[in-house]
């Protein structure tokens, strides 16, 4: 089983998707199909990296796991730099008045 070369496909397609959306340059137009392109192969490599071995229901109980994982230490991270950002600019709420 290979959970990083999905959860990397699966990263590499978020960011080509979301990129190719909301892209009004054709650089980053660019860079989205390549990212979406790269996703795909790397889908296609942890699916023949795994052919035949492990069994699906294991493939993906890892794969969550992972996922839950990485939630769970966004969570925490995105929770404690909320309370730091809210500090920082509320002692700076005056601060459009003073300028």
């Amino acid at each position: 089983m290979c959970p990083a070369c999905y959860i990397n496909g699966l990263l590499f397609l978020i960011f080509g998707a979301s990129g190719a959306f909301i892209a009004n340059n054709a650089w980053i137009i660019a860079a989205s199909v390549l990212f979406t392109i790269a996703g795909l192969v790397w889908m296609y490599m942890a699916y023949n990296k795994n052919r035949g071995s492990g069994g699906l229901k294991s493939n993906v109980r890892n794969t969550l796991v992972y996922l839950a994982i990485f939630a769970a230490g966004y969570i925490t991270a995105a929770y404690n730099t909320h309370d730091y950002f809210k500090q920082k600019y509320s002692a700076n709420s005056n601060w459009s008045e003073n300028t």
